[in-house]
């Protein structure tokens, strides 16, 4: 809860002084996107509120538009290309981090719309307006790529941002239709140039790796992992449904595994469910789904991976969807709180510069993991 120190002349301002935060756009978690060649949209909900993103070609010679979620290090806003986020709330500051890679080559100012101005500073571009629904940028001088994009209702908030909503109980979900962003993909280039996971093509859409292309099938081994901060979490379990193309295991096997690398070494936890061998065809005809106890790592920080190998000798293609790993939050315990409470308070002024000895004025305040904003 925030706890400000006000003085009674000061209520009626304070009062409109909470400001919430809201993340649009991650690229680590970058949602459903639709459309093509020549724009894409995207309708997010953080904290209850509704965002609505799109991307379009508003220069004759601009290159044709690619899904912001093609990539998994950052969304190409192209050179003639504009970005527009419209909300059912006053946005009154914008903060966009960029992909500061080669050099910062790919960070760069936008023109905005009327009702906004930005500063850039270092790999962060922040636009602020004194309360707007819209903003509507443009790459006008050359292509940037972004990685996050955090609205606030409130100039120089530097609360929490409010992610996308997840069900309750859920710590990461990805059904693998539209992306496998965030997850890294680790390939054996001494085998073949197989280029590993991807989202598949043609139907169903899920996460596919195989090592069949060019008319032959190659040897491989392909990894594609995510590393999980379970810190505060406890009863850890995760579901995930497979099914297969051209080899049909109905037992586990090591040419498609599972596994968990915590400080306690990698295990390969068992897959039970397999789906029925089809009668004719090359793939199965359904997903068998499967669920694991990973309530061993409670606490743990791990990564979570799935291994796809073959020697190249046989056809073999492995399909996953419907990742979801959830559990329970620790509750914060009494000597926690105590923690808290005595730890002492830090001062920063609204650009964030520390304060040594804040008066006469509106400062927020660090204490502990609690972030407030305090008039003095």
């Amino acid at each position: 809860m925030k706890k400000f120190l006000l003085s009674i002349a000061a209520v009626a301002c304070a009062a409109s002084m909470s400001a919430t935060s809201y993340t649009v756009f991650d690229i680590t978690n970058p949602g459903v996107w639709t459309g093509g060649a020549s724009g894409w949209k995207n309708t997010t909900v953080a904290g209850g509120k509704t965002f609505e993103l799109s991307t379009s070609k508003v220069a004759d010679n601009a290159t044709d538009l690619i899904s912001p979620v093609a990539n998994s290090y950052a969304w190409r806003v192209y050179k003639g290309t504009q970005v527009e986020i419209s909300a059912d709330i006053e946005m009154k500051q914008i903060v966009i981090t960029y992909d500061d890679y080669e050099d910062s080559k790919y960070i760069g100012t936008l023109t905005l719309s009327s009702a906004w101005t930005g500063t850039l500073s270092g790999s962060e571009y922040t636009l602020v307006s004194s309360g707007a629904s819209s903003v509507v940028m443009q790459a006008e001088a050359k292509q940037v790529r972004i990685k996050k994009i955090i609205v606030s209702d409130e100039a120089g908030s530097v609360e929490p941002p409010v992610t996308p909503d997840l069900p309750e109980g859920v710590i990461y979900s990805n059904t693998f239709e539209e992306n496998i962003d965030g997850w890294v993909k680790i390939n054996d280039e001494s085998l073949s140039d197989f280029n590993g996971w991807k989202i598949n093509a043609n139907a169903p859409k899920c996460a596919i790796a195989n090592s069949y292309y060019g008319g032959s099938t190659h040897a491989a081994n392909a990894k594609m992992q995510y590393e999980f901060d379970l810190s505060d979490y406890k009863n850890v379990k995760l579901s995930v449904a497979q099914a297969f193309g051209f080899d049909f295991p109905t037992s586990q096997v090591e040419n498609y595994r599972m596994y968990v690398i915590s400080e306690n070494g990698t295990d390969y936890p068992a897959f039970a469910n397999f789906p029925e061998v089809p009668a004719s065809g090359n793939w199965s005809k359904e997903f068998a789904d499967n669920e694991f106890d990973l309530s061993e790592y409670d606490g743990m920080k791990i990564t979570i991976g799935f291994e796809y190998a073959t020697d190249g000798a046989t056809s073999r293609a492995w399909e996953l969807k419907n990742f979801v790993l959830s559990g329970d939050k620790n509750e914060v315990s009494v000597s926690e709180i105590e923690a808290e409470g005595n730890a002492a308070p830090v001062y920063y002024n609204l650009q964030g510069v520390r304060v040594a000895n804040p008066e006469n004025g509106l400062f927020i305040v660090v204490k502990g993991s609690k972030v407030s904003k305090v008039i003095l």
